[in-house]
């Protein structure tokens, strides 16, 4: 089992494409703070970033990602004014796109992706406030500007399906994102670090892939080449945690996910995440949450319940818009 992959099956990552379109200076846009982890291409041309204090200049080629949606300006120069993202939006929804003139700008690409920031795992907690990939960088992986490529090919086009396939080509810029953001920063601890150390990632496969087994701490080291006693060490110093803390961590998240999306029973649930025993699974379970297995199950039902009762809304995702082109 490949950790990455199925930490992000769990987070649930969707990507949404606004809008790819040119901008004449002078122009601005100032984006709230919001839910939703915010992206912007800079498809051709220049302008700047501004995030509280900090300002930078982006180039053609340079992605940057806000993972826990962050305020941030984007300009053709540190003076223009700035108008509000959502108007922008807006306009362009319209059919009344802003920015337009004759003076050649940026051509942007811009979305969102949506993550499930309530999984407590190490790697959400782990990104930044703010990614930048340089896209002239000579450390820029040749896949990723693949990605981009399609990326930006697909969402100018009026093929059929092309919205369905922008949006799944969002999330893959996302992994290809973060594969570049680990390359270029190679950090030394933690989830990211661990992927990097071959004995590391060979402790995280075999943890993630057995999820519904009983796994002990041997079937561990044995799986990484090491003795108990240097795994132990070793993991807690890159991870954090021991290696069965972060082995019941995990399965009392994905048994967590189990108890809000399926109907199975608790001893099911706990069968499913390695445990035997009802009880014990209960016990472990509370301890990572503070919250027994039946209390999130009658929340969850509550929740649905309550929805179903309501007419139907208009999503925050709805009202940001789905992809367009420019």
């Amino acid at each position: 089992m490949d950790p990455l992959s199925d930490v992000l099956d769990r987070v649930r990552l969707r990507g949404c494409v606004y809008f790819q379109r040119d901008f004449s200076p002078p122009w601005g846009m100032a984006m709230d703070a919001g839910p939703f982890a915010q992206f912007h291409l800079v498809v051709r041309g220049r302008c700047w970033l501004q995030t509280g204090d900090a300002t930078r200049q982006l180039a053609t080629g340079d992605i940057v990602v806000f993972p826990f949606g962050a305020a941030h300006i984007l300009l053709d120069d540190p003076s223009t004014d700035p108008v509000p993202g959502m108007a922008v939006l807006n306009a362009h929804h319209a059919g009344q796109p802003i920015f337009n003139g004759p003076a050649e700008g940026a051509r942007l690409l811009c979305g969102h992706f949506e993550l499930n920031r309530d999984l407590k795992h190490p790697l959400i907690r782990e990104l930044p406030p703010l990614i930048h990939i340089k896209g002239m960088s000579a450390e820029q992986p040749s896949w990723l500007e693949t990605a981009i490529a399609l990326l930006v090919r697909e969402s100018a086009s009026d093929q059929p399906g092309a919205a369905t396939v922008v949006d799944r080509l969002a999330e893959v810029l996302f992994v290809q994102v973060l594969r570049a953001h680990l390359l270029a920063n190679a950090p030394s601890q933690g989830f990211l670090a661990a992927l990097k150390d071959q004995r590391m990632s060979s402790a995280l496969e075999v943890i993630h892939g057995n999820v519904h087994t009983d796994l002990t701490l041997d079937a561990i080291a044995r799986a990484a080449g090491m003795s108990r006693s240097n795994l132990a060490l070793r993991f807690k110093e890159v991870m954090g945690v021991t290696p069965m803390d972060y082995v019941t961590g995990w399965r009392m998240q994905r048994a967590r996910e189990m108890l809000q999306t399926t109907r199975g029973s608790l001893a099911d649930v706990a069968e499913r995440v390695g445990y035997r025993s009802e009880a014990a699974f209960s016990r472990a379970f509370k301890r990572v949450f503070d919250q027994t297995p039946g209390a999130i199950r009658r929340a969850t039902n509550g929740d649905a319940r309550g929805r179903s009762g309501e007419g139907a809304s208009t999503t925050e995702k709805d009202q940001i818009g789905r992809q367009s082109t420019g």
